[in-house]
Parts: C-alpha cells; sequence; structure tokens
C-alpha cells in the first residue's frame, strides 16, 4: 500500500479506497470447471445434512472380560454364560438387558471364535465378592449373556473374552446434541 514514500498522500487513500471496495463485490462463476465445483460442493452439503437428518449410527463398546461359570454349569447347556467384566459407572447405567452382543473367545490353536448374543442381567459386585475372584480381581460387574442358538461350545470356566456390546441405533443429529439421545 504505501510503496513509494513521495506519493501524494491523497493517491495512496484512493488505491486504498479501491481495494476495499473490490472485496465488496460478489465472486462470479464463470468457467465451466468453477461451475461443476460449485455444484460438487452443494451436492456434497445436501448430501451430508441429509445423512445427519436421516442416517444412522450404531455405536458401540468393547470390554474386556472373564468367563466365570461357564463350564459345568446346566445354565451354560442353555446358552447362558456369566462373565466378570470392568465398567465405568456412566457406561454401567446405559447397559440395559436385551442389548445386542458379540463375544470374541481365543481358541486353544490361536484361533478367534466370535458368538453373537445378548445381555440377560447386570450386577455389581460388592467388594467383598471382588477379592474372591482370583480370575478377574479388577471387575466390578457380572454380566449374564444369553447366547444365540447357533453359539457352540468352547467356553470354558475363566477364558478370556472381548465382549462388544451395541449401544442402540441413534441418528447423527442426536448423537452431536440436536435432539434426543
Amino acid at each position: 500500500m504505501f510503496q513509494d514514500p513521495f506519493e501524494p498522500f491523497h493517491e495512496i487513500a484512493a488505491q486504498a479506497k479501491e481495494e476495499r471496495e473490490q472485496l465488496n463485490r460478489l465472486p462470479t462463476v464463470a468457467s465451466p470447471g468453477q461451475r461443476l465445483l460449485a455444484a460438487t460442493c452443494g451436492l456434497t452439503l445436501f448430501a451430508l445434512a441429509g445423512w445427519l437428518l436421516l442416517g444412522s449410527v450404531s455405536p458401540s463398546v468393547s470390554l474386556d472380560g472373564v468367563l466365570v461359570g461357564a463350564a459345568g454349569n446346566p445354565a451354560a447347556a442353555n446358552g447362558t454364560v456369566q462373565a466378570m467384566v470392568r465398567l465405568e459407572p456412566d457406561l454401567a447405567q446405559r447397559l440395559a438387558p436385551g442389548m445386542q452382543l458379540a463375544v470374541e473367545l481365543a481358541t486353544a490353536g490361536g484361533e478367534e471364535s466370535r458368538v453373537t448374543g445378548e445381555i440377560s442381567s447386570l450386577a455389581a459386585l460388592a467388594d467383598g465378592a471382588r477379592a474372591r475372584i482370583a480370575a478377574a480381581p479388577a471387575a466390578t460387574h457380572r454380566l449374564g449373556i444369553s447366547l444365540d442358538d447357533s453359539a457352540g461350545g468352547g467356553a470354558a470356566d475363566g477364558s478370556e473374552c472381548r465382549i462388544v456390546i451395541r449401544l442402540g441405533e441413534f441418528s447423527p443429529a442426536s448423537l452431536m446434541g440436536f435432539g434426543r439421545v
């Protein structure tokens, strides 16, 4: 703006005014490439807005646990097992019987097996009960799992497992706080 120190001030001010006025003009889309870019941006924004309002997201949580009472338990024959897991209090309040889950077990051959089911019960452990459970000393909750009919055996008492619980299905807008969760 101030390139020549000997230029009169009124000419410098006039040039600065012209530069500010150029910023007030709307950009024009003149070439076909610019029109294509503008249309692509518009369609992308429209698709994103549609997904935010009409789409769905199913968040899940993954827990490490230990199966207890699966071997030699008559309830295990009916497809029900117990798992000792560590849960934070806010997550424990969000879990409810009937939620879908998957249990991933490591077999003796090093392969992983995956069985599906749902939560049948959830109970917090008392401090004295935690100390008596040698397989999972850090566990805070006992999770009852009803396995599907197609679930095979292979779950031994004391087996470490990973439990993936599906927390439900929500719209993306509700997860961002624009509605009910």
